[in-house]
């Protein structure tokens, strides 16, 4: 234990202030991929991450209000983790794919101009 938090605790931190330093680092170098929508998702999400890895009892307490078991509560977190991790990944690739559909209906309108 480091600080009171165990090993699983502060990779699972650590994992979820990569993604938001990443999601940083592209929201400012203004890249294509990342929106301002896409961005506000991302810190919403990882940060909910950081803040259950790291302070467990926040999901005990909530988990207690509406009167839920703890093994369900890791369950849910998890299945909530991955579908959020793979909803963005599909995001992107669809963002990518729109992008390139511009880009050739772009080059074809404009290679029919050219020819006429």
């Amino acid at each position: 234990m480091i600080f009171g938090k165990t090993i699983f605790q502060i990779t699972i931190g650590a994992i979820a202030i990569f993604f938001i330093v990443r999601g940083l680092y592209k929201f400012f170098s203004r890249e294509k991929s990342q929106t301002p929508i896409k961005f506000v998702f991302l810190v919403v999400v990882w940060g909910g991450v950081f803040i259950f890895s790291l302070f467990p009892e926040t999901t005990h307490s909530i988990s207690a209000k509406f009167g839920l078991g703890e093994n369900l509560n890791t369950l849910i977190f998890i299945g909530f983790v991955v579908v959020f991790a793979v909803q963005f990944k599909m995001l992107g690739i669809i963002e990518k794919i729109e992008r390139n559909i511009s880009e050739i209906v772009r080059n074809e309108a404009l290679s029919k101009v050219k020819d006429d």
